[in-house]
């Protein structure tokens, strides 16, 4: 095993798969992310990081569609009952 990929079976069910990674990053930065997300660890404040900036691009790869579609009808709008 190459140290880079980790492989195993969780009760046969399905894979785990751990990716060991150095990266050099200003530990101020991932200090004042820390605090901010209230991470406890810094594996945890990274990974939110990338988790928001693949879901801010996927708000921007959204937003560039509106309008694309000119056939497009805005759907029925549907209430629903609240006094029951």
């Amino acid at each position: 095993m190459d140290g880079k990929l980790c492989f195993a079976y969780a009760y046969g069910m399905g894979k785990i798969i751990c990716m060991r990674t150095t990266l050099n990053i200003d530990g101020d930065l991932v200090a004042s992310a820390m605090r901010a997300t209230h991470a406890s660890t810094k594996t945890a404040a990274i990974e939110m990081g990338l988790r928001e900036l693949l879901a801010k691009a996927a708000r921007e790869r959204l937003a560039e569609l509106y309008g694309s579609d000119r056939a497009a009808k805005a759907p029925t709008r549907r209430r629903l009952d609240r006094r029951s």
